[in-house]
């Protein structure tokens, strides 16, 4: 089977057009669409072609991948006038690398069984920075004969790939990893928040925490931590707002349609998990998201 050379990238953000970059680079016949004008032309600048809408960029497009903010916008892209599925054809693949409600993936992954479409859900992770620097980690979910005629789309823009299973396990798998993340920050605040009252500084005391049985993903990246939280507290919709105020209220859901009782995962959502981080003076509700 031959792969895809034909791809078209629709959502621009901080993410989409460094990946939209990374195929360019590696020789993808790329075609892109954002409603933003500037990402567009950085792209058009590289080589790739612009489309006026969605339908023309699946339209042109053997394989099409959308990298958008929320479950509302993918239904915008997919369903809306001029969106995805009046332009994609039969044969043709759908990657959805959002962080969505994974049973959305199976309902579109089920219409487009009736066009003869493949897709696959594909959320990512590591960052913007992984995204530039092409190292993303991709939990893909979906036909596995299509998963694997993708391979080379995937491994031009990260570095990680994992099969998980039928449509949705990848979407189910990012919004665990974010779960688990989310939890152990707001733990490593409160611990942090009991150190400090104790008489431990606390930039000392993170690097006993980084070499021990303690450690997480943010406190071996602990000025990203800090960034992120001071994005938080301070209402900014960076990486730690999608993961608290969407991707964990996803994972509740998911909880919730699957009968698993999450404790921790409950009690999480009734929290002011900052409270006690270093920097964080007053809670975060009263001058943060609502």
């Amino acid at each position: 089977m031959m792969p895809p050379k034909r791809v078209s990238f629709i959502g621009l953000g901080e993410m989409g057009a460094f990946m939209a970059k990374k195929l360019v680079k590696k020789g993808f016949e790329l075609t892109v669409y954002d409603v933003a004008e500037k990402p567009v032309k950085e792209l058009q600048a590289l080589g790739a072609k612009s489309a006026a809408t969605c339908k023309e960029a699946a339209e042109t497009s053997d394989v099409t991948i959308i990298m958008v903010r929320d479950d509302p916008q993918i239904d915008q892209v997919v369903y809306g006038e001029n969106g995805v599925w009046e332009g994609v054809k039969a044969g043709s693949i759908i990657i959805i690398s959002s962080t969505v409600d994974p049973l959305h993936c199976q309902r579109i992954a089920s219409k487009g069984e009736e066009k003869g479409v493949k897709v696959l859900d594909a959320p990512v992770s590591g960052g913007w920075i992984g995204a530039e620097a092409g190292t993303l980690t991709f939990m893909i979910g979906g036909d596995k004969g299509a998963f694997e005629e993708c391979r080379p789309v995937f491994e031009a823009m990260g570095k990680n790939l994992f099969y998980l299973g039928g449509s949705g396990m990848g979407e189910v798998s990012k919004l665990v990893n974010n779960f688990i993340m989310a939890i152990n920050l707001a733990t490593l605040s409160e611990g942090l928040g009991l150190a400090r009252k104790a008489g431990l500084d606390s930039e000392t005391f993170i690097n006993v925490v980084k070499v021990s049985s303690g450690t997480s993903w943010y406190a071996q990246n602990w000025e990203l931590a800090k960034e992120h939280v001071s994005d938080y507290c301070q209402g900014r919709k960076g990486a730690l707002w999608f993961a608290y105020s969407k991707d964990m209220g996803l994972a509740l859901k998911l909880a919730e349609d699957v009968g698993q009782l999450v404790p921790l995962g409950g009690l999480f959502s009734q929290l002011d998990p900052f409270r006690f981080f270093p920097g964080v003076e007053q809670s975060f509700y009263d001058y943060g998201p609502s």
